[in-house]
């Protein structure tokens, strides 16, 4: 019964016999596997790269606070606290700004 229903639909007929010739053709199977493993990576370095963008702005983020705090006199042990940067940083921001 569903093999009738099948062939007798136009579009769901296309369809099989578009699976059944893509299936025979190994050429055409392994364009396509190529085709979506190229579109995975590209979402998983995009992915990659969002992630890193967001880390470094966070980070340009915490010195420029950094370093209006320190022009506010606030105490390098606060800022570091506030900032999650570390003494060191925070110490070199302290001596740029000077």
């Amino acid at each position: 019964m569903f093999e009738e229903i099948t062939m007798t639909t136009p579009a769901i007929k296309e369809a099989v016999e578009f699976e059944d010739t893509f299936l025979q053709n190994k050429i055409e199977r392994r364009a396509s596997e190529q085709r979506e493993k190229a579109i995975r990576d590209y979402y998983s370095y995009m992915n990659s790269y969002k992630e890193e963008g967001i880390t470094l702005g966070m980070k340009k983020a915490n010195i420029n606070t950094a370093i209006n705090l320190l022009k506010l006199g606030v105490d390098v042990d606060t800022i570091v606290k506030g900032t999650g940067l570390s003494i060191q940083d925070v110490e070199a921001l302290k001596i740029k700004i000077k």
